[in-house]
């Protein structure tokens, strides 16, 4: 009885409150928010459109059932790389100590840290952590690849609910890549990891459900594809 309670309050410290999701109650459309996949962006984009903020938590037993989730992935790894350069920035770092201090100091130890532990917050967790709650109430759900041509799928999808956000005109933000030591520490770890074969390894064992799960969908990709 208490394991679901556990769950549910696992990252709250780090600052997330599980079962985070967006309902769009006319066209009857659910987004369900992983950390890390384009989110803060989608999230400012449905506020903006009046979008309502929920938590399908085990815990408040307040689900909805819907058949049209849109749920968007991305590559594990690279996913990583920068949930752990934010997570650093935003919690260890302080007054006289940033990511150049960090590079300057960091050794094999302290690599070896982070890449064994792999999961320090919801920006590092597994991908398919946030959607296993969801499983039984998700009817269909559409799976968009966090890439290049995301906002061009979305904005093709959305058209055919009757919403138009012209995803593509907004200019993408991205909040970390644009804060110094964030990127700073996106670079060393891209070097990082990139340039050993266990670090990616150990780590690909960790995501292992996440890869899965990209390999068993099918994306929508009808933007790509649409004059």
């Amino acid at each position: 009885m208490t394991q679901p309670q556990i769950r549910d309050r696992y990252w709250e410290r780090r600052g997330y409150i599980n079962g985070t999701c967006m309902f769009h109650e006319t066209a009857g459309i659910c987004y369900l928010n992983i950390p890390k996949n384009a989110s803060t962006f989608l999230k400012q984009i449905f506020v903006d459109n009046e979008w309502r903020m929920s938590h399908n938590s085990i815990t408040n037993r307040k689900r909805k059932e819907t058949a049209n989730t849109i749920i968007v992935l991305r590559d594990p790894i690279d996913r990583w790389i920068t949930g752990i350069a934010q997570h650093i920035t935003t919690n260890l770092f302080g007054k006289d100590f940033g990511s150049t201090h960090f590079r300057e100091q960091a050794n094999n130890l302290v690599n070896k840290i982070f890449i064994d532990q792999v999961a320090f917050d919801d920006h590092t967790e597994q991908q398919t952590w946030f959607i296993e709650e969801f499983t039984q109430f998700l009817v269909g759900p559409v799976y968009f690849y966090c890439d290049e041509h995301l906002n061009k799928n979305l904005d093709h999808w959305l058209a055919t609910k009757g919403l138009d956000y012209d995803l593509q005109g907004h200019k993408y933000v991205n909040v970390s890549a644009n804060n110094y030591d964030n990127k700073n520490l996106v670079d060393y770890f891209k070097n990082l990891v990139y340039n050993n074969t266990m670090y990616q390894i150990h780590l690909a064992e960790y995501y292992q459900r996440d890869y899965d799960l990209i390999s068993s969908v099918q994306f929508y990709r009808e933007g790509e594809v649409a004059k």
